[in-house]
């Protein structure tokens, strides 16, 4: 069973994620959380071992990248995660910590093109739910600790506005694909037990499903 949690930077993907797969696991469910940057885990992935450096310094390298290059190298490393078990076992939970969605409609404001990306990230697994976790640039940048130049329009000197600019225009987008595919909209900036409590039910709601 695959679940995507999805959002904008500063959404709160991580925290929640963390928090289900702690449930699930007092549930009994095996669980395993998937991040796109456990390739930096050479143990795991040594076929990355060419990736030498900090993960600060390869999001550095990933915004410096151009074009579709930066986009297929981000799809490469989504993909590559998944390799490792059977992402369609029926006796496994997968938390997908991002997927390919914010990088995605990312990738599209940054100039490339909305077919070839849709149709890219098609090739990848579907999650069984994705759990979309909205919430306003301005509360996202309240609770950012520090940020990057792919969070702030790819600018590596970069203001405030650069991240409220970009991530206005990325939840945009997100909003748009949320509403067409059917993903589970949450308010992000409700607490984290109001948006847990709605994410418990969102899943509960899937494995009911699964058992019939």
């Amino acid at each position: 069973m695959i679940i995507a949690f999805a959002g904008c930077d500063g959404a709160g993907k991580s925290t929640q994620i963390k928090r289900s797969h702690n449930w699930l696991l007092s549930l009994g469910y095996e669980v395993e959380i998937i991040d796109k940057w456990d390739i930096l885990d050479h143990q795991k992935f040594n076929e990355c071992m060419f990736i030498n450096t900090s993960l600060e310094d390869l999001r550095l390298c990933i915004s410096r990248m151009k074009g579709i290059s930066r986009a297929m190298f981000l799809f490469w490393s989504i993909s590559l995660t998944l390799t490792r078990d059977n992402i369609h076992s029926n006796n496994k939970i997968f938390l997908l910590d991002g997927y390919w969605m914010k990088h995605a409609a990312s990738e599209i404001i940054y100039g490339c093109s909305e077919d070839w990306v849709l149709k890219t990230v098609e090739l990848l697994p579907i999650p069984d739910i994705v759990v979309y976790l909205d919430v306003p640039p301005e509360i996202a940048l309240s609770r950012k600790s520090s940020l990057t130049p792919y969070e702030c329009g790819r600018k590596e000197i970069f203001e405030k506005k650069d991240f409220l600019n970009h991530q206005a225009s990325l939840r945009s987008l997100l909003l748009s694909w949320s509403r067409k595919r059917n993903w589970k909209n949450i308010d992000s900036s409700l607490s984290n037990e109001d948006v847990f409590h709605q994410i418990q039910s969102a899943i509960q709601g899937v494995l009911e499903e699964k058992r019939k």
